[in-house]
């Protein structure tokens, strides 16, 4: 990996409280991929147990919204910083959603094991890591209930409207 791309990516909340040494440990465990524009990462359904950090371009997460696939709804646009595919890493279910690349995409991954790894050798910056991890799923959770409150909301109007 380039210094100029372990300098950006120390500047993430997910790093703070990370030494110079279990920084560099953890970003061994990782390997590195690259994605042209509209490669499938990963599909909906297909079992995995890596996470991924975008280090330049953008991922669309998207769900498959009828049953032929052909149309997707865009959950997510992630960008440089950003990661994503963590509930394969917290839990053995299939993949949730699927990952595109919005454009040319460079990406690092870990897998499960290697983050189990890196927490049992460095404990204090694995905590670290872990609770940043949780601030940005309860995040992303609290925008899904808002997301379904909106479309509850609209359900009601749209119900009142019928029966008029």
């Amino acid at each position: 990996m380039k210094q100029q791309e372990l300098e950006n990516l120390k500047t993430m909340p997910f790093f703070s409280g990370f030494s110079e040494t279990s920084f560099t440990k953890f970003f061994k465990a990782f390997n590195r991929l690259s994605l042209a524009k509209n490669d499938i990462l990963f599909r909906e359904g297909a079992e995995g147990d890596t996470f991924f950090i975008i280090l330049s371009g953008e991922m669309v997460i998207e769900k498959r919204v009828d049953k032929a696939g052909g149309r997707f709804k865009k959950l997510a646009l992630m960008n440089r910083g950003d990661f994503f595919g963590e509930m394969a890493v917290m839990e053995t279910q299939p993949r949730f959603a699927q990952a595109r690349a919005a454009q040319d995409s460079e990406l690092v991954e870990l897998s499960r094991q290697r983050l189990l790894d890196f927490i049992k050798d460095c404990p204090q910056e694995g905590a670290g890591l872990l609770i940043e991890l949780l601030r940005v799923i309860l995040g992303r959770l609290r925008h899904t209930s808002n997301e379904l409150m909106t479309a509850h909301n609209f359900m009601e109007v749209l119900a009142k409207y019928k029966h008029r």
